[in-house]
């Protein structure tokens, strides 16, 4: 931690160094500088021996805040909150802002300064009255509007967030098309928690007019679809992912297959299942497939085809799989068996199921928004021998 504030601190301490080079020289007697001299070499001295609290306070005794230093200042507030000083931090950009005579741009950088203080220290509504003043004013709209936005994700106000993300699409021209998506479903699934279908469908609708390949509100829609009996219409659906994005096939499989059996199209799911697998060989889908051919041919066949794929295919499941099937006598048995089932489920226990494409965080679960990086729609399946 120390090591980080050094590097943190020593670009400040050269900025004060030119700073005074350039102005003490011209605005003061030769003893003054001198001072200034041995003051500034005394808080680089703090800064090398691991005190930065000492070598702050004597670059604040060194420069006022004024139209020279204010960058320095915002420099040294910022420090702060990165060290976790939030409420220094928040003074310092507050005395900032009081001073007389600072120039707009600055006053501006000031308060996006105080606003971020604010979200670190978890005053979310003074941050959000800050950035929602600075957008009234059209002063920094893009990063007030990101700020804001990272706000409303926060607090879960879906309907303030899509505001946001449109306002930022509009002034900005960044695309926002799959994030207001999103927000769209997180109200749908709102909607549905309260019994209202309806409200959920327009959401929904919405939902794919921001992005039309929205995958999450396919996956809404067809579980509504479910719910009111349209079972067919759910199919559809589900064979829409399927087709737009392979790597959310695992996702869906189950779903998939029960709603086939509810409408008795067990067929058709067969057949959609062999098509997916010409080009998707991830192995939920290699399981189904099995379990499709131990229902029709018995155990033998489904235990022959485990086999022939695994060969080409390693995977724990797959292994763990057959050895199920040798267990039940479907194969040859011979006695690593308990020891190979016995690894295979240590093995797979300890393994994380999905991973953010992003920022790589890993976990057992599926998320719609990353929990570290909080990017949308970044969390898949892990590919390899222990994953799908």
């Amino acid at each position: 931690m120390t090591e980080i504030v050094l590097l943190l601190s020593l670009p400040v301490a050269v900025y004060f160094g030119w700073w005074l080079a350039r102005t003490i020289g011209r605005r003061t007697s030769s003893k003054q500088r001198q001072l200034f001299s041995n003051q500034y070499f005394q808080g680089l001295n703090y800064l090398l021996n691991e005190q930065p609290d000492k070598a702050i306070q004597v670059f604040l005794e060194l420069a006022e805040v004024n139209e020279d230093t204010v960058e320095t200042h915002m420099a040294l507030g910022s420090l702060f909150r990165r060290r976790g000083e939030v409420d220094r931090a928040i003074r310092f950009h507050q005395n900032i802002i009081a001073k007389p005579g600072l120039g707009a741009e600055q006053r501006i950088q000031a308060l996006l300064e105080l606003g971020e203080d604010y979200m670190k220290a978890g005053l979310l509504d003074r941050a959000e009255r800050l950035f929602t003043e600075l957008i009234e004013n059209d002063a920094q709209t893009p990063s007030a509007l990101h700020s804001l936005l990272e706000i409303y994700q926060q607090e879960r106000d879906w309907d303030q967030a899509l505001e946001v993300a449109q306002r930022l699409e509009q002034s900005s021209g960044e695309h926002m098309g799959d994030t207001m998506a999103q927000f769209c479903c997180e109200m749908a699934n709102s909607a549905l928690n309260e019994g209202d279908r309806e409200r959920a469908r327009r959401h929904l609708r919405q939902a794919r007019r921001h992005d039309p390949r929205c995958i999450r509100a396919r996956f809404i829609l067809a579980r509504v679809c479910r719910q009111e009996g349209e079972v067919d219409k759910a199919l559809d659906l589900f064979e829409e992912i399927g087709g737009l994005d392979k790597e959310y096939i695992p996702e869906l499989l189950e779903e998939y297959i029960e709603t086939a059996e509810e409408a008795g199209q067990q067929d058709r799911s067969r057949a959609r299942l062999e098509e997916w697998s010409e080009d998707y060989r991830g192995i939920s889908l290699i399981l189904k497939l099995a379990d499709h051919l131990g229902e029709e041919q018995g155990g033998d066949a489904a235990g022959r085809f485990l086999v022939d794929t695994l060969t080409a295919k390693p995977s724990v499941r797959g292994l763990d799989r057959l050895i199920e099937l040798k267990a039940d006598g479907h194969l040859r048995a011979d006695d690593s068996d308990d020891i190979l089932k016995a690894v295979t489920a240590r093995l797979l226990a300890r393994q994380p199921a999905y991973r953010c494409v992003h920022c790589g965080f890993s976990g057992q679960s599926h998320h719609w928004q990353c929990p570290s990086c909080r990017h949308w729609s970044t969390t898949k399946k892990i590919q390899g021998v222990l994953g799908e």
